[in-house]
């Protein structure tokens, strides 16, 4: 399937963080990998939230707001953030709200209603309503973007949407896309055993010149000595398409394990996984054990 510009795909379920308080640059400072400090309101970045071993609790889109910020991200990963906050936070200034239930998600792989920037924008009043917040994601790639709808205004929605022949995709058809967009999805593709430079967003949610905050020591080494043994990875396959958890082997040793997998087209299917340090440039070959199915790193 290739993603009309007028397609949308409803996402029920989120992961919707507010840390509000007049300490909560330094509590979000303190336990994320890119640089927010400098964020202006209404400005974010993709970031990963890490423990003392350098381990991603988390990985969102952060947002600067008036009185604090807001964390959003794929479902299932709020309350883990809300307890490492309240874990780190001791005599600053700041409430955690987690409000998962609160919204509905609608993502649009089109370019915004806002002119695009180097930093990610949040704005309000899309589609004419005062209140419908837009975010920029990088979900299905640099000119994505997702309308946070509270759960009264979906009828209203989907009602506008249906008058501009937009057509709504479900879930399923959302990770169809950003699969073949390359994108990692916490809690299919990667959890709290990953180290951030294993996700391979480097560029887009680390700073290495922001200072210090938790798990930086192990992130600022694995940088010096390049030395990450596993890394996420975009892969072609062709012939009968294995399911994710397959193992691609070289030479008889396992070397990439599919974490994601979705048909393409021509009798391809695209999938992301871990491969080893063998298996990191694009062009680098692997199979399944049968031999059923041929993978490239893309």
């Amino acid at each position: 399937m290739t993603t009309n510009l007028n397609d949308c795909f409803r996402l029920n379920s989120l992961s919707v963080v507010d840390v509000i308080g007049v300490d909560a640059t330094v509590i979000v400072n303190n336990l994320t990998t890119n640089e927010v400090k400098t964020l202006q309101l209404n400005e974010g970045c993709e970031t990963f939230v890490t423990d003392v071993r350098g381990k991603s609790v988390g990985h969102f889109h952060v947002i600067r707001m008036e009185n604090g910020f807001r964390f959003v991200g794929p479902h299932g990963q709020s309350e883990r953030l809300a307890m490492h906050i309240d874990r780190y936070t001791i005599r600053e200034d700041a409430a955690v709200s987690i409000l998962d239930t609160k919204y509905v998600g609608f993502v649009f792989s089109s370019v915004p209603p806002q002119p695009p920037s180097e930093r990610l924008q949040y704005w309000n009043g899309v589609f004419g309503m005062d209140d419908l917040v837009g975010l920029h994601v990088r979900w299905l790639g640099a000119s994505s973007w997702l309308l946070i709808a509270e759960n009264d205004q979906v009828d209203q929605i989907i009602s506008r949407l249906r008058e501009r022949n937009i057509a709504i995709q479900t879930e399923k058809e959302f990770h169809h896309e950003r699969i073949i967009a390359g994108y990692p999805w916490y809690g299919i593709d990667i959890d709290d055993s990953n180290l951030p430079q294993e996700v391979d967003r480097n560029a887009e949610s680390i700073s290495f010149t922001k200072g210090c905050y938790l798990g930086q020591e192990t992130v600022a080494r694995l940088d010096a000595l390049g030395q990450v043994q596993r890394k996420l990875v975009q892969v072609e396959l062709d012939g009968i398409m294995p399911t994710a958890g397959a193992i691609l082997v070289s030479q008889g040793k396992q070397v990439i394990r599919l974490t994601s997998v979705t048909p393409f087209k021509d009798g391809k299917s695209v999938a992301i996984g871990f491969a080893r340090r063998t298996h990191f440039e694009p062009g680098s070959m692997a199979m399944t054990p049968d031999e059923t199915c041929v993978g490239k790193v893309m």
